[in-house]
Order: C-alpha cells, then sequence, then structure tokens
C-alpha cells in the first residue's frame, strides 16, 4: 500500500481540496489514512459513535464533529476496537479520544485534538450523516479525507496518487 503524502497531494491538487486549519495528532497504529468519509455530529454524547462503528465501515473515514469539547473523550479502547474489527479505515475526532497506549497497538488511524480520561454521557444524542464543519473545511458523507503527520485535506472525490 502506498503511504500518502499530504505535501505532494496539496500539490498536484491545489484547485480541488480544502485543507483543514485545525491541528490533529495521531493515536492509533496507523498515521496515515485515506478514505470516503462518514460524518457524525455529537458533543457530549458517543452512543451514536459506537453504534455507526460496530457497523460495517467498507474502509471508510467515520468524521467526527464533537464541537471541539475537552471533557469527554468520543473514542476509547472498546469503540476503536469496534471500528477494526468491522472495517473502518479510520476515525478523525474534533475533540478528544482516551485510552491512548491501548489505541495505538490498533492498525486503524485515529486523529484528534486531544486526549481526556473522562467518558461521555449516554444519551443516544447526535446526528450522523449530516454537512460538519471545522478546522475551515466544509463536510458531508460522500467526500474523501486524506490525513498524515502533515495534517489533512477534504476532496469531492478520490484523488489520483
Amino acid at each position: 500500500k502506498v503511504m500518502i503524502s499530504l505535501p505532494d497531494l496539496s500539490d498536484q491538487h491545489s484547485d480541488q481540496i480544502q485543507i483543514g486549519k485545525l491541528a490533529l495528532k495521531s493515536f492509533g497504529g496507523m498515521h496515515s489514512i485515506s478514505g470516503e468519509i462518514y460524518t457524525v455530529s455529537c458533543s457530549d454524547d458517543n452512543s451514536v459513535v459506537k453504534d455507526i462503528l460496530s457497523s460495517k465501515g467498507k474502509k471508510k473515514v467515520l468524521v467526527i464533529d464533537a464541537s471541539g469539547v475537552t471533557h469527554a473523550s468520543m473514542i476509547g479502547d472498546q469503540i476503536a476496537a469496534s471500528a477494526v474489527k468491522n472495517n473502518w479505515a479510520g476515525i478523525v475526532v474534533n475533540g478528544c479520544i482516551r485510552d491512548v497506549e491501548e489505541l495505538k497497538t490498533l492498525p486503524i488511524g485515529i486523529f484528534a485534538k486531544g486526549v481526556v480520561a473522562q467518558k461521555t454521557n449516554k444519551k443516544n444524542h447526535g446526528f450522523e450523516d449530516v454537512l460538519i464543519s471545522f478546522g475551515s473545511v466544509v463536510m458531508t458523507s460522500g467526500k474523501w479525507i486524506y490525513i498524515d503527520q502533515n495534517g489533512w485535506l477534504v476532496a469531492d472525490n478520490k484523488l489520483e496518487l
């Protein structure tokens, strides 16, 4: 599998992409991912995230807009292990994750703003397959995300490397 290079993609496709302006750190075992986006919006409740990642991922990337909250974790080791089992390519979180030591052993890309030990509420609040926006990028399900340790970008369609 060819590792993507964000700087190269950015140079080759500058007219077709939106560059993410929010710094995200890599926490999973894979530090470079790309895939079709599936969106979810939820800030204090990850029940919808858990449900989505326990369904077939088809190598997609779940992009979670948790409104950047730092008081609740959207992804932990159990949900991430479920994502691996169900064939998700990666998870991107505008918010926090937890279980850092376990996450780095999993063969999946997990990118987030930061870490917090506290779990979320479980009240089934959240919206999937909706328009979300963070880091100066507007995203909907079906667009493509490319992310590595140089940053991230979103395109309307799959980019040729």
